[in-house]
């Protein structure tokens, strides 16, 4: 009885503990109507401050309405002016201003409203990190002809230290009364391996199954070196050039196979803090023998954040092969909705 007791008594006060040492990690930002929050500070862009929170996801809050904030994590603030950036911490202030403290522990006091740019550093760590997202799209008609179109992709990343996974897969069915007008999918897989600061060495594998066109598979498997530009709270940027082998398929059996290279980019931009993000992926190649093959498969779009995790997409693709015994030269526009995590 007794133990039971003392247990009642040690668990409000563990709990307590728990929460308060959750709150002095956590940053906070002081609001002019006397509200405070509490979460991570991730930037500054457009007037609008990026903040994630437990309780409410991640929030964009009028860069106006902030009266000071306390960051426990490193801020790359930059000049819009200069357009250096520095690595300071920030920490509050009475109502109006901020202290901002550099590297050698030197203290200014500014003006909040002076302040228009800034985001959370990025530091080096090994701990897992996580993306991705699924969009889906379903476009029904009917009128004198009765038309269906089906679109699905996915795309997950996975990052640990050094490594990186990416990969991803699309489906595409597109039927006008008992016609298939389209009726294809795609698989890729890559993985890259941090050697040198933003220099990456990358492997990958793409494989692409074709129901209705001649040019039935496409495949492709290649190794090379990359570059990651920038990869930080407002979104990221990187090349890759690999050499490898192209395989194609027909719908007779027939294989021709050729040694190519390609080049590949992967940009993605957040806009309006983080409800709008700009995204463009693709791959364009060459064969580097006699046979003239070109490749491109590309895509550029919007993604609208609806909810913390929910999203409308709107995207338009090319996949163009030439010099191969069948020409492919396919357009898409998809739009519809996604979830990201």
């Amino acid at each position: 009885m007794l133990y039971f007791k003392i247990s009642r008594l040690l668990f409000p006060a563990v709990w307590l503990i728990a929460l308060w040492c959750s709150a002095a990690m956590a940053d906070t930002v002081w609001l002019k109507n006397g509200d405070r929050l509490s979460g991570t500070v991730r930037s500054l862009e457009d007037g609008k401050l990026i903040m994630d929170t437990d309780w409410g996801g991640t929030l964009s809050l009028n860069w106006s309405a902030v009266s000071t904030l306390n960051s426990k994590n490193l801020i790359t603030l930059r000049n819009s002016q200069t357009g250096e950036s520095y690595g300071v911490k920030l920490e509050a202030a009475e109502a109006g201003w901020l202290k901002v403290v550099s590297s050698n522990q030197q203290e200014e006091k500014v003006a909040v409203s002076r302040i228009d740019d800034f985001m959370k550093a990025k530091v080096k760590s090994d701990r897992l990190n996580w993306s991705g997202n699924v969009d889906a799209g379903i476009n029904l008609k009917h009128a004198s002809t009765e038309t269906q179109d089906t679109h699905f992709s996915f795309n997950n990343k996975i990052s640990q230290g050094k490594w990186r996974h990416n990969s991803g897969a699309t489906w595409s069915r597109e039927t006008e009364d008992a016609s298939v007008n389209t009726y294809n999918y795609s698989l890729r897989y890559a993985i890259d391996y941090t050697f040198r600061e933003q220099f990456f060495w990358q492997g990958r594998a793409s494989y692409k199954r074709d129901w209705v066109e001649d040019l039935a598979h496409q495949a492709l498997i290649g190794t090379g070196p990359g570059y990651q530009f920038w990869d930080d709270e407002r979104g990221s940027f990187s090349l890759s050039i690999l050499t490898g082998a192209f395989g194609y398929g027909y719908s007779d059996g027939t294989i021709d196979r050729h040694f190519g290279s390609s080049l590949r980019w992967d940009y993605q931009r957040y806009l309006r803090g983080k409800d709008v993000t700009l995204f463009s992926h693709g791959e364009v190649g060459h064969s580097l023998d006699d046979e003239g093959i070109f490749m491109l498969d590309a895509e550029v779009g919007l993604r609208y954040a609806l909810t913390g995790w929910s999203t409308l997409n709107i995207g338009y693709g090319r996949n163009l092969v030439s010099g191969t015994r069948d020409t492919l030269n396919e357009r898409r526009f998809t739009t519809g909705l996604g979830v990201k995590w």
